[in-house]
Parts: C-alpha cells; sequence; structure tokens
C-alpha cells in the first residue's frame, strides 16, 4: 500500500455514465491542480448525494504526482511487496480514528469529533461527525520544532536530538526548560486552529479531541490541550481492541501508537476490498 495526497470534495449533477463523470472529474481537478494532468495520478469516488444541491452528487477528487505514487511503489517493491492500493492519507487517518470514535460514549454517534495528526512539519487537523467531514485544514507545526528547540538549548545536532528526543535521554532541566514552553504552544496552536473551524461553520463547539502522530504522547500535551480548549481531549492508540502477534515489542509500540494512524488505516484498506 501507498499513500498520497491532497484531495477535495466537489459537487456535480447526478445521473451521469462513469464515462461522463470522469470527463467531468478531470475539468474540475483543472482548476486546483497547479500542474498538468499528464502528470498526476487522479481518482474519484462518489460519495453521496449534496444535501445543498438536489440532483447533484458529492464527488472526493483525489490527486498526486505520478513521480510520488511510482516513488512509493518502488519501495514496496525494493521491500518485496507489491503495492496494491494508493490511498489518501486523510482517508487512511480517518478510517483508524473511526475504531477509536466507536469506542466514545454512545459509540460516537452525532458527536463532532476534532482529530490533530502532528507530523514533524505539519499538522493535519480533520473534524468529523457520523462519518463525515465538516471541516480540514493543515497547521505547519510540527515536532520537528521541539527538536530544533533542543538543538538550540543543549547543542546537540539535530540527529543527536531527536535520537535523545525518542529515547528520553535529556538533561534534566528538558521538561521545564524546553518541553514544557512546547507543549504550551502546541496546545495554543490547537485552540487557535479550531476558532478557525467556529468561524469557518456553523459549529461552535466540538465534543471529543483525538491527538496522534510523533507527538502527541508528549507528557502534559493532552492535559494542555483540554485546558487551553474546554473540550475533552485523548491521545489515539489505533491498536487499541487489536490482538497483537508475537514477535512484536510491546513498551515500544505503545509508546509510538500514536505515531502509527495512518499506517494502521493503509493496512486495514484490505479488509474493505
Amino acid at each position: 500500500m501507498a499513500r498520497t495526497k491532497p484531495s477535495r470534495k466537489a459537487a456535480l449533477p447526478g445521473g451521469m455514465s462513469d464515462q461522463e463523470l470522469e470527463v467531468q472529474v478531470e475539468s474540475e481537478a483543472n482548476q486546483y491542480i497547479p500542474f498538468s494532468l499528464e502528470e498526476v495520478s487522479l481518482d474519484f469516488c462518489v460519495i453521496g448525494p449534496n444535501k445543498n444541491s438536489p440532483g447533484d452528487v458529492d464527488v472526493l477528487i483525489a490527486a498526486s504526482r505520478r513521480e510520488k505514487v511510482q516513488d512509493r511503489e518502488g519501495l514496496a517493491e525494493a521491500a518485496g511487496l507489491k503495492a496494491v492500493i494508493v490511498d489518501i492519507e486523510s482517508n487512511a487517518a480517518r478510517l483508524a480514528a473511526g475504531r477509536v470514535i466507536e469506542a466514545l460514549p454512545n459509540q460516537g454517534k452525532d458527536a463532532v469529533v476534532a482529530l490533530f495528526e502532528i507530523g514533524a512539519l505539519t499538522t493535519s487537523m480533520q473534524v468529523m461527525r457520523n462519518d463525515e467531514v465538516l471541516y480540514d485544514r493543515d497547521q505547519a507545526f510540527g515536532g520537528s520544532q521541539l527538536t530544533q528547540l533542543i538543538v538550540r538549548q543543549y547543542g546537540f545536532s539535530a540527529e543527536e536530538a531527536e535520537a535523545k528526543k525518542r529515547n528520553g535521554e535529556l538533561p534534566e532541566d528538558y521538561a521545564s526548560t524546553v518541553l514544557r514552553p512546547f507543549v504550551e504552544s502546541t496546545a495554543q496552536e490547537i485552540g487557535r486552529a479550531l476558532q478557525f473551524f467556529f468561524t469557518s461553520t456553523p459549529y461552535n463547539r466540538v465534543d471529543h479531541i483525538l491527538l496522534a502522530g510523533g507527538s502527541a504522547p508528549l507528557p502534559g500535551l493532552t492535559e494542555a490541550v483540554t485546558q487551553h480548549t474546554g473540550f475533552a481531549s485523548i491521545t489515539v492508540n489505533p491498536f487499541d481492541g487489536m490482538e497483537i502477534g508475537n514477535g512484536f515489542r510491546l513498551k515500544k509500540m505503545v509508546r509510538e501508537a500514536p505515531s502509527y494512524l495512518t499506517s494502521c488505516g493503509l493496512a486495514m484498506r484490505r479488509f474493505q476490498e
């Protein structure tokens, strides 16, 4: 499996044949893809009727540079695997998060859930309700900023800082001098991202915040997000409720579980085909 993005939802006339829909999708894609369609791997799926325009359907359009898809296919082949599905990163994360949402009170029915996947450079935000994506946005903050702070504070190389951060081998004043300010800053960024959602939609609250990605397990982050936003927050473990096979380093897997949300969603696709 491989992953790709970006994606875009478009409202198109209903009742078209697959061939007509494909032509319409290409026309729509031309409006937001900044390079030639000949360089692009493009796909789409019909989500369902458009709520605001009777007779139209919502179509999810996904596109990626063809060379990026081929690179991922090449990596799979080098590992002795064959990529059978190329999925959208946000779709995969949402699929895995669905299991977490089902474990919420009332199985998450009618709950407005904000998912933040904190990557190295970018944090992806998706707000969902009953399998519908209400809002999605990428924010320019992530875990690499913590690594940079460690480099500046202690004079480590970037590689040393990253390794020491992961292994918990930092000086005694790290928690108070570096970690706590970063956690507070991240919580504030999440709060600002939610404000963008509230001002862009009819919604003024969320019921749950899910934190995923490499920085999600940082000590104090869940509590700081809850305090800054006023909404209940949890760190995601996509492996909850799964049977774990022999040969896995369980402690390491649990510690790094939030990093594997998208990977877990990609793996789950095999059960949908």
